[in-house]
């Protein structure tokens, strides 16, 4: 057999044997689960993030082909009592029981019409300006937001956290952590407590049979990765947002790889007037069209308001967004344009530029006015008194020497 023969039959088997050892490719959809904990409050200098950070992220989750579901959806997904969920799927969850979950989180997801789990500490609620009143809490829970555990006191949880108790003094302090949580919460909403979140993310084999002893139906941790069908329900994934995560690292965690883009308009960093332009016409072309599932292209504006309508050309790969009225719907300076598709292998793909918009005008500072000084008139020539004595004598000689030097008649 000849050299080439012999690599042609190595290569065939190499081949052979790759693809049976590749395993089936699983197309069941996944889901991310957020996990926030302050917003809009500096007091914490690392799990915060801004107002208009979260709102960002919203808007992003509206716009971009994200389904946000309820927590409960997931774990029947996840345990098989729902056949599917949709894809692109999110939980968002709010930790702790920090005030600003009902001041800035809760009514920005009312306006979207996001369900969203909060899990508490019982032990904070009322005890700092900066933390909930059960009054706050009731009010949430009775607008169905989905009100679970995060634990008593919020500690660790784990043994090697806690070696001042022997096996017997920890198993009653952890049940007590548990139990007693879950109780609380109960009496104060009136619906039932089925989750807990891990303070710290802090667990093991011992706290998982814990909170299953406790009557937990499913615990999260905080441990990155995707739920998908079939996930330890107690030992359920998330995505821990903080303070130094821009957007560019928010979609890469949610799932987003990059995509190429040619011929956009406008160009990245260009800046377009209004006032000159009565409709904004963004588009771009994506080379790679053909490895794109055409059904899964989208295009939006996140920094603009609402879901605008956009228009894709299977054939060339060409999108485009037209927004009528610009001068009116694009509020302040920068615009984020945003395309995403999800590939042949199930990849979703992104990718993303900014132009702007002019500065505004210097608002126009009016005159002072002012208003003139009024003066008495002065008395007319023929209206003025003649003195009685005393007054400017005239003598026919001073009349005769004015009328000599007068000109004219």
């Amino acid at each position: 057999m000849t050299a080439r023969a012999l690599l042609a039959t190595a290569f065939l088997f190499y081949s052979t044997v790759s693809m049976a050892a590749a395993p089936p490719r699983d197309d069941s959809p996944t889901a991310s689960v957020l996990c926030y904990h302050i917003v809009e409050s500096p007091q914490d200098p690392r799990m915060e993030i801004s107002r208009e950070t979260f709102r960002q992220h919203l808007r992003y989750l509206q716009l971009t082909g994200y389904n946000v579901i309820p927590l409960r959806h997931l774990y029947e997904y996840v345990v098989g009592k729902r056949a599917s969920i949709p894809a692109n799927a999110v939980v968002i969850t709010i930790d702790d029981g920090w005030r600003s979950a009902y001041t800035e989180a809760f009514p920005e997801l009312q306006r979207l019409k996001m369900p969203f789990t909060l899990f508490i500490y019982p032990n904070i609620i009322g005890q700092t300006n900066h933390a909930l009143t059960w009054k706050q809490v009731k009010q949430m829970s009775d607008a169905g937001v989905d009100i679970q555990s995060h634990s008593l006191n919020h500690p660790f949880l784990t043994q090697r956290r806690h070696a001042e108790l022997d096996d017997k003094a920890y198993a009653t302090w952890l049940e007590r952590e548990m139990a007693e949580s879950r109780k609380i919460l109960e009496k104060q909403t009136g619906r039932k407590v089925s989750f807990i979140a891990y303070p710290y993310g802090d667990y093991d084999g011992k706290v998982t049979k814990a909170a299953a002893a406790a009557g937990y139906e499913a615990a999260l941790t905080c441990d990155y990765g995707r739920v998908k069908k079939g996930s330890d329900p107690l030992r359920m994934r998330r995505v821990i947002i903080e303070k130094r995560m821009d957007f560019a690292a928010f979609r890469h965690y949610l799932g987003a790889t990059p995509m190429e883009l040619a011929q956009m308009t406008p160009l990245p960093g260009q800046i377009v007037d209004p006032a000159i332009t009565p409709s904004t016409v963004i588009s771009a072309r994506i080379p790679n069209f053909q490895n794109l599932d055409p059904r899964t292209v989208g295009m939006a504006l996140v920094s603009g308001g609402g879901p605008t309508p956009f228009t894709y050309d299977p054939r060339d790969g060409s999108i485009t967004l037209t927004i009528q009225d610009a001068i009116n719907s694009l509020k302040g300076k920068y615009h984020r344009a945003l395309v995403w598709a999800t590939d042949s292998k199930g990849r979703r793909r992104e990718a993303t530029w900014t132009f702007r918009l002019p500065d505004p005008l210097p608002p126009t500072t009016a005159l002072p006015v002012v208003t003139p000084v009024s003066t008495p008139p002065l008395p007319k020539p023929a209206d003025a008194p003649i003195p009685a004595g005393g007054g400017v004598t005239m003598r026919t000689s001073d009349v005769k020497e004015s009328r000599a030097g007068a000109v004219g008649p």
